[in-house]
C-alpha cells in the first residue's frame, strides 16, 4: 500500500499510557474540509470513499507498505464527515484493537478514492480555527507536537516532509477494568467417518456434503439474483436461523443458508443461489465440508458440521457432494483418538498480568472428566489418558460433555489482572488469527506375530514388511577392509512405561556371503539387563537397555520321540517319525538331557522315519547319547553360536555357514498396547565386539 495522499506521523508516548510497554488503538479520529461534490452524479458503488491505515515508522521515515495487524480500512464516502471549523469527526474504527508499542513512532496513512478530498491541517500562520470560527491569531504551525511530521506523497514511490504543517487527528486508546477472565476454546464440528465399499466418485476437499434424507414438505421457487427463496405448501417456521437448505434440479446443486424466515412460505438465504428452479422439491438436512479422505482406509473427515439434536449424520445413510456429486455410505460414525496436542496461541501477557492454561477431552466413555488437566503452550502435550475428540453427530446426544454445546475438547485461558483501573491501559489477549490446537495419534500398535507357514506366533519383522506399525531402521553400516566382528552389542537409553515393549534387530552379512545383503533376515536382538524394568510416568525416567544376540533363534517346538547321537556322524535317529515335522533347512538345536545348556544349531540336511541328518557331523562331546531336539521358529537369523566361543553365525538360504560378518544395519520397534502411552528411544548406539 505504498500509494498514498498524506502519512501523518505520531509517537507513543509511554507516559501517558501509565508506563506500560503496548496499548491497543481503538480508532482514529480525522477531520475533513470537503469531499467530492455530492450532486455530481456521485451514487451507490460510485460513490468515491478513502483507505487508512497505520504503518510502521523507522529512523523518522514511515514505511507505508509496513501495514500494522488489523490497521487497514476503507471508509465509506457516506461516513466522511466534513466541518467548516474542524469539530465534526470522521471515525476511523477498528474492527479489532490495533496494537501498538509504547515509545515507537507509527504513521497514520490516507489514500483518497478522489482528489476533491480535502483534509484539515495546522499550517503556521494560518488563523487558528476554533468552534465559534476563525479566530485572530496565527498558529506557530507543526511545533513537533506529536514528535512526529506531515509527509504528502509527491509520485508513487516518493514523498516530502512539511515542516510547517500537520494533520488534525486524536487517536483513541483501549482503557481495561475488567480484573480477571476465563476464555475456553473448544474443537471445530467434526464428523469422523468409515464408509463402505459403495462409494461412487471421489469427494473434494472443501466442498459442501450433505445426507441425502427425505425432501422437505413442499416446493421452492428461486432466482439466481434474488436471495428470497419462495415457498409453495411448506412450513419454514419449522426450521431456524443458520439452517442449511440444500437445492437439487438435475445436475444443479447448491447449499445455501437461512439468514431470516419471513413466513412459511418465504426465507431469506446468505446468497444468491447459482441457478434458477420453479416448483422442485429441498432438503434440510445436516451438512459439513469435506477435510480429508482415505479412500484406501475408508476414511471421510468432515468439518463445519451442522448436525444438531434433530437433524444429524447416522449410521446407513447417504453423504452426497454438492460439486463433485460423489457419494459414500456411511458405515459406522467414529471418535478421534488424540494421544497427543500442541496448543499454539498468540498470547499477550503484560508484566502486570498472569495467565494459566488448562484443558479437558472426553474419554473412552465419551465423558467429560471432572478434573482438568494443566496445559503448556508451544510444547507437545501427552494425554493422561485415552482421550478423544468425538463425530459431532455423537456430541449432541450427550450431556456429559463441556458447556451447552456439547464439546468434546476444551482449552481454558485464565487471565489474571493486577494493575488498577485508572493504569490499566494494557492487558493480556488472545489473537484470534494466530489460535491453532494441533492435534496428533501415535501411529504405533502391539503386534509383531502372526500364524506363518504353519508356525504361530511367527515375528514378522524377522522378514520385510513386518506388522508393527511404528520402527526405525538405520543405515547400513559397513567394516574396513578385513574387518570383521562376532558379536553385536546395542544400548539404547530410553523411555519405556509398563504396556509397552521395544525390540531390536540386526541384520548380519558377510562379505564371503554371495547372497545380496538386503534379502537377509532381520536377527532378533535379546534384551539382556533391566528386562522387568519400566519407567514411571515421568517422560525423564529414562533407562539404559542392552541388547545383544540370542544363544540360539528362538524355539518353535520340542520334537516328541527319543534321539541318540554319535559323535563325529551327522545322523541323529530318532524313534518317532519326523517327516512332516521338519523339512530341508530348518534349524534345530540338539541339548543335552542332563544339562540343557549344552546345545548345537545345525540345518536339517534330509529327514525320514528314522532319522534327521545335518549338513555337519556332531563334534560336540556334550550332546553325544541320548539328547533332546526343538524345531526352531527361523531359518536364517543370527545366534551366537557357543559351538564356536559363541561367535555369530547365520545361515543362508542354500544351507551354507557363516561366522562373523562385516555389514550390518539395526531396526528398531517401538510397541504399545495403548496409543497415548508410547516408548521413545533417547539415544541408540551399536558396537560390533568380538566374542
Amino acid at each position: 500500500m505504498s500509494n498514498f495522499d498524506y502519512i501523518q506521523t505520531f509517537y507513543v508516548n509511554p507516559e501517558t499510557v501509565a508506563n506500560a510497554t503496548e496499548i491497543m488503538l481503538t480508532s482514529i479520529d480525522l477531520f475533513f474540509k470537503a469531499k467530492p461534490v455530492e450532486n455530481a452524479n456521485i451514487s451507490g458503488t460510485a460513490k468515491p470513499g478513502l483507505n487508512v491505515w497505520i504503518c510502521t515508522v523507522e529512523n523518522d521515515a514511515p514505511l507505508p507498505n509496513s501495514t500494522l495487524l488489523n490497521s487497514v480500512k476503507f471508509i465509506e464516502y457516506d461516513s466522511v464527515n466534513i466541518s467548516n471549523d474542524a469539530q465534526t469527526p470522521t471515525v476511523v474504527g477498528f474492527s479489532n484493537p490495533v496494537r501498538v508499542k509504547t515509545g515507537s513512532f507509527y504513521g497514520i496513512a490516507i489514500k483518497y478514492n478522489d482528489p476533491a478530498y480535502d483534509i484539515w491541517t495546522n499550517v503556521q500562520g494560518d488563523r487558528i480555527i476554533s468552534a465559534g470560527g476563525a479566530t485572530n491569531i496565527a498558529s506557530p504551525g507543526s511545533q513537533s507536537r506529536f514528535d512526529g511530521y506531515l509527509y504528502k506523497s509527491t509520485n508513487f514511490d516518493s514523498y516530502d516532509k512539511l515542516s510547517d504543517k500537520d494533520l488534525k487527528f486524536r487517536v483513541k486508546v483501549a482503557q481495561f477494568v475488567a480484573n480477571n477472565i476465563t476464555i475456553p476454546l473448544v474443537n471445530k464440528e467434526y464428523e469422523f467417518f468409515t464408509i463402505d465399499n459403495t462409494s461412487s466418485g471421489s469427494l473434494i476437499g472443501g466442498e459442501w456434503v450433505y445426507s441425502n434424507v427425505a425432501n422437505a414438505t413442499g416446493t421452492v421457487t428461486f432466482t439466481n439474483s434474488n436471495n428470497i427463496i419462495t415457498g409453495t405448501t411448506t412450513t419454514f417456521t419449522n426450521y431456524a436461523i443458520d439452517n442449511k437448505v440444500v437445492l437439487i434440479d438435475g445436475s444443479n446443486r447448491d447449499i445455501v443458508t437461512i439468514t431470516n424466515i419471513n413466513s412459511d412460505t418465504s426465507i431469506t438465504v446468505d446468497r444468491y443461489p447459482s441457478f434458477n428452479a420453479t416448483g422442485i422439491g429441498f432438503k434440510v438436512p445436516p451438512v459439513a465440508t469435506v477435510y480429508f479422505t482415505d479412500y484406501s482406509k475408508y476414511k471421510v473427515y468432515l468439518v463445519d458440521s451442522s448436525a444438531n439434536t434433530t437433524s444429524k449424520f447416522a449410521v446407513g445413510t447417504r453423504i452426497t457432494g454438492i460439486r463433485s456429486g460423489a457419494s459414500a455410505n456411511v458405515a459406522t460414525i467414529d471418535r478421534f483418538q488424540v494421544d497427543n496436542f500442541k496448543p499454539s496461541f498468540l498470547v499477550g501477557n503484560p508484566i502486570s498480568s498472569t495467565y494459566t492454561m488448562n484443558y479437558n477431552i472426553a474419554n473412552s466413555s465419551n465423558q467429560m472428566p471432572a478434573t482438568s488437566t494443566n496445559l503448556e503452550l508451544l510444547k507437545f502435550n501427552s494425554a493422561p489418558r485415552a482421550s478423544y475428540i468425538l463425530s459431532r453427530s455423537l456430541e449432541v446426544d450427550n450431556s456429559n460433555l463441556y458447556g451447552a454445546n456439547r464439546k468434546s475438547a476444551v482449552a481454558n485461558i485464565t487471565f489474571n489482572v493486577t494493575t488498577s483501573d485508572v493504569n490499566r491501559f494494557s492487558v493480556p489477549y488472545i489473537d484470534t488469527g494466530e489460535l491453532d490446537f494441533f492435534f496428533y495419534q501415535n501411529d504405533i500398535n502391539n503386534v509383531t506375530t502372526t500364524t506363518r507357514g504353519g508356525i504361530a506366533n511367527y515375528d514378522t519383522e524377522v522378514d520385510r514388511n513386518g506388522l508393527a506399525k511404528s520402527k526405525y531402521v538405520s543405515k547400513k553400516i559397513q567394516f574396513g577392509e578385513g574387518r570383521y566382528a562376532e558379536d553385536v552389542v546395542v544400548y539404547l537409553a530410553a523411555y519405556r512405561p509398563a504396556g509397552t515393549q521395544i525390540k531390536v534387530y540386526a541384520k548380519l552379512h558377510n562379505s564371503a556371503d554371495k547372497e545380496a545383503f538386503d534379502d537377509k533376515s532381520w536377527s532378533p536382538l535379546e534384551l539382556k539387563n533391566n528386562t522387568a524394568r519400566y519407567s514411571t510416568e515421568d517422560p525423564r525416567d529414562i533407562w539404559e537397555y542392552t541388547y545383544s544376540l540370542p544363544q540360539y533363534p528362538e524355539v518353535s517346538s520340542s520334537l516328541a520321540g527319543n534321539f541318540q547321537t554319535t559323535l563325529s556322524s551327522n545322523t541323529i535317529t530318532t524313534t518317532l517319525s519326523q517327516v512332516g515335522n521338519i523339512a530341508v533347512g530348518d534349524l534345530i538345536r540338539v541339548y543335552s538331557v542332563l544339562t540343557t545348556e549344552n546345545h548345537q544349531v545345525f540345518p536339517v540336511a534330509s529327514v525320514n522315519t528314522t532319522a534327521i541328518t545335518t549338513f555337519k557331523p556332531i563334534t560336540n562331546v556334550n550332546i553325544i547319547g541320548d539328547v533332546n531336539v526343538d524345531q526352531l521358529k527361523y531359518k536364517n537369523t543370527a545366534w551366537n553360536n557357543i559351538a564356536n566361543d559363541n561367535v555369530a553365525r547365520y545361515v543362508t538360504s542354500s544351507y551354507t555357514e557363516f561366522d562373523t560378518y562385516n555389514t550390518m544395519q539395526l531396526k528398531v520397534v517401538l510397541l504399545s498396547e495403548t496409543t497415548h502411552v508410547i516408548p521413545r528411544v533417547e539415544q541408540l548406539q551399536v558396537i560390533g565386539v568380538s566374542a
